[in-house]
C-alpha cells in the first residue's frame, strides 16, 4: 500500500479551473482530452504552479474502486511539459516533442473520486535546460500533485523539443521518411485479464509465450491516437507495460502504483512489437518489462502494482 500522503505545505497562487488551456499548447486535437487549465510562475527559478481538472468518468483512464487512474499523473505531466515549453519558454509550435523517460509515483489512498471533477494542483520545476541557439531543446520536468490539500503523487521526465529537420533525422535517420503501412491490430486479449471492460482499450494481442504478448495497435483509438501519428505514442507504450504487468501477475483488480520507463527509440506503427514481462524476485506485485521490435528494445521499464 502507498505511504501516507503529505499535506500541501505552502499555499499556491490562485489558479483557475474555468476552462482548458489552448489545445495546441499540449498537442491535443480533442478539447475534451486537455486536462490543464492554468499556470502561474512561482518565485523560484523555473518553478510554476499548474492546475488541471480530471473528469470523474474518463473513457479510457477510467476510475476503478472509487480511485482515479494513476496514469492520469503521467498524461498530466506530458501535457505540462509541452505547455510550459511553448507558453513560458517560447518554444515554437512547430517543434516535435519526444519524452525520453517518464516516472510516476501515486499515493492511492489520496486518489479517491469525490462528488465533483478533481481540481488538481501541482508544482512544476524545470531543470537541466539545454538550448540550441536561443531556443530550448531539452529539459527535465518534475511535478508534485495535490488534490483537496493532500499530496496524490509525483511524476518526472526528460523531454526533447526538435525542429522539423532535426525530428526527421532523429525519426528516420539516413533512410529518409517513409509512409507507414497498416498498423497491426489483431484480436485483443480478453479485457478482464488486463483490468478493462472493453476490447477497444486493450493494447495486448495474442500471447506468444509465457509472460509475452504482441502489441495491439488501434489507430482509431480516440485517446491514444487523439491525432494522427507516424509512430507508436508513448502513452500506448506505457499502457502496454501496465497491462502486461496485470496480465503476467494475474491481478486484474490491482491498481498501478508506480512505473519507471525509458524510451530508447521510436516504435513503428506497422511492425510487430511484443511486450515481455517478468516478476521481480521478492516483490509479488512488481515486474520488469521490455517492449521489443525488430529484435531491439524500444522501451524498458519497471511497474509496481498495489491492491487497495
Amino acid at each position: 500500500m502507498t505511504r501516507a500522503c503529505q499535506p500541501l505545505r505552502e499555499a499556491l497562487p490562485a489558479l483557475s479551473f474555468e476552462r482548458p488551456v489552448t489545445r495546441r499548447y499540449v498537442h491535443r486535437q480533442a478539447v475534451a482530452e486537455v486536462f490543464l487549465t492554468d499556470c502561474v510562475e512561482l518565485a523560484e527559478p523555473n518553478g510554476f504552479a499548474v492546475a488541471a481538472q480530471w473528469p470523474r468518468l474518463h473513457g479510457f483512464y477510467r476510475a476503478r474502486d472509487g480511485l482515479y487512474d494513476p496514469m492520469l499523473l503521467g498524461e498530466t505531466l506530458r501535457q505540462a511539459a509541452i505547455y510550459l515549453a511553448h507558453s513560458r519558454y517560447r518554444v515554437p509550435l512547430n517543434r516535435r516533442f519526444i519524452m525520453q523517460d517518464l516516472h510516476v509515483r501515486a499515493h492511492l489512498d489520496a486518489l479517491e473520486v469525490g462528488a465533483a471533477a478533481a481540481d488538481v494542483t501541482a508544482t512544476a520545476t524545470l531543470s537541466d535546460l539545454v538550448y540550441r541557439g536561443e531556443v530550448l531543446s531539452s529539459f527535465r520536468v518534475e511535478l508534485r500533485f495535490w488534490l483537496a490539500g493532500r499530496e496524490i503523487g509525483s511524476a518526472s521526465g526528460v523531454a526533447a523539443a526538435l525542429p522539423p529537420s532535426a525530428y526527421t533525422r532523429a525519426r528516420w535517420g539516413t533512410a529518409g521518411p517513409r509512409t507507414p503501412g497498416p498498423a497491426r491490430c489483431g484480436t485483443a486479449t480478453p479485457p478482464a485479464m488486463v483490468g478493462h471492460v472493453d476490447d477497444q482499450h486493450v493494447v495486448l494481442g495474442r500471447q506468444c509465450a509465457p509472460g509475452e504478448w504482441e502489441l495491439r495497435v488501434d489507430v482509431t483509438h480516440p485517446v491514444l491516437f487523439d491525432h494522427p501519428l507516424d509512430h507508436l505514442p508513448g502513452m500506448l507504450l506505457l499502457e502496454a507495460l501496465r497491462q502486461g504487468a496485470v496480465a503476467a501477475l494475474q491481478v486484474p483488480d490491482a491498481h498501478l502504483e508506480s512505473f519507471d520507463a525509458v524510451f530508447h527509440r521510436f516504435a513503428e506503427l506497422d511492425q510487430r512489437a511484443t511486450v515481455r514481462v517478468r516478476a521481480l524476485d521478492g516483490d509479488p506485485l512488481s515486474v520488469r518489462a521490455v517492449i521489443r521490435q525488430a529484435g531491439v528494445d524500444v522501451t524498458t521499464g519497471c511497474v509496481r502494482l498495489a491492491r487497495r
